[in-house]
């Protein structure tokens, strides 16, 4: 798993923090989950290895660390430990620990420092049970892997202080020797002041013998979960009651989050199982209450607006519970280029210059007429049962031949400009030729008899984040503004600390970048002189060429102007029940998800398309299903998530991952949207950064490839509710499937 520094990123995508936690708390459970994976490892049980280490690299994710590997270091260095036994490290005195820390406990808490003298932990058969349940981490490292003890000594400055400071003075000049019995009790996550009284009785402590100090963590691991389990029951009870239901769910989740990461912690997948060891035991949730036990086929149990219309007479969106003060004319229509029309009924800007008013009626009375006819038309053609069904006769066509390596064309490298890095070259020289493009002659794109202004509203100052140079430049297309984030992907792609990445030009004013990875695997993209995508490949060590995005070249010259591609299409015509169409990952399980998203488009695609004019063209989106990701949401004005929604990803990334099993060239198009509170254009920043946040999350946690993911932000354009109002409803991400319009089928 890459565990890139996304969290330290220079965008606000670097500002995941999760739900707010006590400190302490939290290193109580990075202690016990480190523990539990010691123990899995020394197990040889892999099931129990890969769950401990799941566990474990959540809550280091949580707590801010860059990698796994920086985590447990800080850990066994005891940068993680509660406040109270914290303080010696964290008071940059590393010296104070071996003090007295190692001659008492030698066994239970010696630090890395002190390999020779700890020697004896790994002969201390008996010593292997509590290591599991006893925070003292520092034990298990001197049975941890070869790597474990270099890397210690380099984190302790690096971890994340800010967490444990409020309480290191006091106890930092204390006798380390009762950090050791200490530790174990702050598993628990009551607050610090327990820790203090215990601390006092250090000399006592320090004689008392590892099963104690066991039994100690037992009890704290069985009152966190006492205390998570009335959490629920509580919420569970007032739900019943007819307390606001939207809250009580919300507890109910966020508890059962909490116990699913403790359980996971010990090392079990099955909660109840986990409950019953200590004799806990969940209230069941009212019958009334939508849970996730939902039938098989994907959405069958969805709300009922399947039916649901809005007052234009569009397919709606499918909201099951009205919020507060919004009525059902609120809803908007579920079909993205309908919110289009909606928003803009007017919106093909002004006439061609010398065309005449009589002109524009004459056009304004043939789409009257054309619209009065639509209804005698003929059903649409049912949904194409598979990609391959999708795809038209060209491209099929275009399929048949066989197509060039993205790395065959001999290219020219692109060296640095001025003071600034190749990436920063190459994104400067993207952002120039689109300035340059829509401020030209081309700053207005035909449409029929009409004609589109296009601006360049913001072009902000390159940034550099983790990995690539990037930019987020706003585009006003008509009356549609557009974030164009150039640079943003590679960002992701690209890990500095260990990968490789070059430039080079080729004909027809193209660039190729070229990312190597550790074990030779190569990420290929070919962009036009705007940075829009044209071919992107995932090279295997063993020459293995997965093509995931290929651009037929007859509509090179398409991409010079922004227009909508799909302007010629008619407007779709949902031919499937809203409820196939749209799919609330709340009720659904992995293999549901894997189904949905498996589903072809629900028209013909009329050709390939690059990634870039599919993310400008809600109407050919539109022809692809869409996932809501209904239990993920963001805080207004924030592109974080909370921590306790951090598992919410879990069935869509397990499920992406199982479709790249089968087909490694899928796409997923990652779409982020706000409320409409605030300005259009910080909207627009911040929806593009929820996204990126979202694909992250997947890909640094997940192991979601980050090539087979793309981002795109809305701003407040595709609201679910139509309100001006700070919505909750309408602050969300949603998920497409865009491989048929990108590439060709897999056959």
């Amino acid at each position: 798993m890459r565990l890139k520094n996304w969290l330290l990123a220079g965008t606000s995508i670097g500002l995941l923090a999760f739900a707010p936690i006590s400190a302490h708390a939290q290193d109580a459970e990075l202690q016990t989950a480190y523990q539990a994976y010691i123990e899995a490892q020394a197990s040889g049980d892999a099931a129990a290895l890969e769950a401990a280490q799941t566990a474990l690299t959540e809550l280091c994710i949580v707590g801010g660390y860059a990698s796994l590997e920086e985590c447990i270091a800080a850990i066994e260095a005891g940068g993680a430990q509660p406040a109270a036994e914290e303080p010696v490290v964290e008071e940059e005195a590393p010296a104070e620990e071996p003090v007295a820390e190692e001659p008492a406990p030698v066994e239970e808490a010696a630090p890395v420092e002190e390999p020779a003298a700890e020697e004896p932990a790994p002969e201390q058969p008996p010593a292997e049970e509590p290591v599991a349940e006893e925070p003292a981490v520092e034990e298990p490292v001197v049975e941890e892997p070869v790597a474990e003890e270099p890397v210690v000594e380099e984190p302790v400055a690096e971890q994340p202080a800010a967490e444990e400071p409020a309480a290191e003075p006091a106890p930092a000049q204390e006798e380390p020797a009762a950090e050791e019995p200490v530790a174990e009790e702050p598993v628990t996550e009551e607050a610090p002041a327990e820790e203090t009284p215990v601390v006092e009785d250090a000399p006592p402590a320090e004689e008392q013998p590892v099963e104690d100090a066991a039994v100690e963590e037992e009890a704290s691991i069985e009152a966190q979960l006492s205390a998570q389990v009335d959490a629920h029951n509580a919420a569970v009870a007032d739900l019943a009651a007819g307390a606001d239901a939207t809250e009580a769910q919300s507890r109910i989740d966020a508890a059962l989050a909490e116990i699913t990461a403790i359980c996971g912690v010990l090392g079990y997948g099955d909660i109840d199982a986990c409950l019953a060891e200590f004799g806990l035991e969940l209230a069941p949730l009212p019958e009334a209450v939508p849970t996730e036990e939902q039938p098989a086929a994907p959405g069958d149990e969805q709300p009922e607006p399947v039916e649901e219309t809005t007052s234009e007479g569009e397919p709606a969106e499918m909201v099951e519970d009205l919020p507060e003060g919004v009525t059902e004319d609120q809803i908007a229509p579920v079909l993205d280029s309908a919110k289009d029309q909606e928003a803009a009924p007017s919106e093909s800007a002004q006439p061609i210059e010398g065309e005449g008013n009589a002109e524009a009626e004459t056009n304004a009375d043939a789409e009257a007429e054309a619209q009065a006819e639509a209804p005698a038309e003929e059903p649409a053609a049912p949904a194409p049962a598979n990609d391959e069904e999708a795809e038209s006769e060209e491209t099929r066509a275009l399929a048949a031949e066989p197509i060039a390596a993205v790395n065959a064309e001999e290219g020219e490298a692109v060296t640095a400009e001025e003071n600034t890095t190749v990436n920063q070259t190459v994104v400067n020289n993207y952002i120039t030729n689109i300035t340059t493009n829509v401020t030209g002659d081309n700053n207005t794109v035909a449409t029929g008899s009409q004609q589109t202004p296009v601006t360049v509203v913001e072009s902000p100052e390159v940034q550099t984040g983790g990995g690539d140079a990037f930019a987020q430049l706003i585009l006003q297309v008509g009356t549609q503004l557009i974030v164009n984030s150039v640079g943003l992907d590679t960002d992701r792609f690209y890990d500095p600390q260990e990968d490789e990445i070059y430039y080079e030009r080729l004909s027809n004013d193209r660039v190729r970048e070229v990312i190597t990875r550790p074990d030779g695997t190569q990420i290929i993209t070919v962009r036009n002189r705007n940075g829009d995508i044209l071919r992107r490949s995932r090279i295997t060590p063993d020459g293995r060429e997965y093509v995931l995005a290929y651009f037929d070249d007859d509509y090179y010259d398409d991409l010079e102007h922004w227009r909508d591609p799909a302007e010629n299409l008619p407007p779709l015509r949902l031919n499937i029940p809203v409820r196939e169409y749209v799919l609330d990952s709340r009720y659904a399980d992995e293999e549901e998800l894997e189904v949905f998203f498996s589903q072809p488009p629900v028209e013909q695609v009329a050709r390939l398309y690059s990634i870039d004019e599919v993310k400008r063209s809600a109407r050919l989106r539109d022809s692809v299903r869409r996932l809501e990701v209904g239990n993920l949401t963001f805080d207004t004005g924030a592109a974080t998530i909370e921590r306790s929604q951090v598992q919410a990803l879990s069935g869509v990334a397990n499920a992406m991952l199982s479709l790249l099993e089968r087909n490694p060239n899928e796409t997923f198009l990652i779409e982020g949207h706000t409320d409409a509170i605030g300005s259009d254009i910080a909207n627009l920043r911040l929806s593009d950064l929820r996204a990126a946040t979202v694909a992250r999350v997947l890909t640094d946690f997940y192991g979601v490839p980050p090539e087979n993911l793309a981002t795109q932000g809305y701003g407040e354009r595709y609201l679910k509710i139509r309100t001006e109002a700070a919505e909750r409803e309408n602050r969300r991400v949603t998920i497409r499937r865009i491989t048929p319009l990108i590439t060709v089928a897999a056959r």
